[in-house]
């Protein structure tokens, strides 16, 4: 039934454990295991862009289009996240620029209504120019 589960069973209890107390004479410690970062809380992006690409999997159009931005390099991961709602944007300190947020707002913007193509587009002065 452990097997069935993907369980890993608990080893008898007592005996010395692996990597406990100081090495013996000659012996070479092993390195720690590293444990593993709790990726919900970190500013780590690649939970971000996993999310990302299986929301666009899913159906998402948002998701699909701002995965897309990301690998063409026009945003980031972290303003794709708050995008989306995965993570929200710390409060203003009054400190930064207006002009990255200016930045930022018109790359989503672009990203989201791309340019039509100039074949497509039409002749100059048919808008009533």
């Amino acid at each position: 039934m452990v097997d069935v589960f993907g369980i890993i069973p608990i080893g008898q209890h007592g005996g010395r454990r692996p990597g406990a107390g100081r090495p013996r004479k000659g012996e070479v410690r092993p390195p720690k295991p590293q444990r593993p970062r709790n990726v919900l809380n970190s500013g780590e992006h690649g939970y971000l862009i996993r999310r990302l690409a299986r929301d666009a999997q899913d159906g998402c159009k948002d998701a699909a289009t701002l995965l897309q931005g990301w690998h063409d390099g026009l945003i980031t991961a972290h303003t794709a996240g708050i995008e989306m709602n995965y993570r929200q944007r710390p409060e203003p300190t009054g400190r930064g620029s207006e002009n990255v947020a200016k930045v930022r707002a018109w790359a989503l913007h672009r990203l989201f209504n791309p340019r039509p193509d100039k074949e497509k587009a039409p002749p100059a002065g048919a808008n009533g120019g």
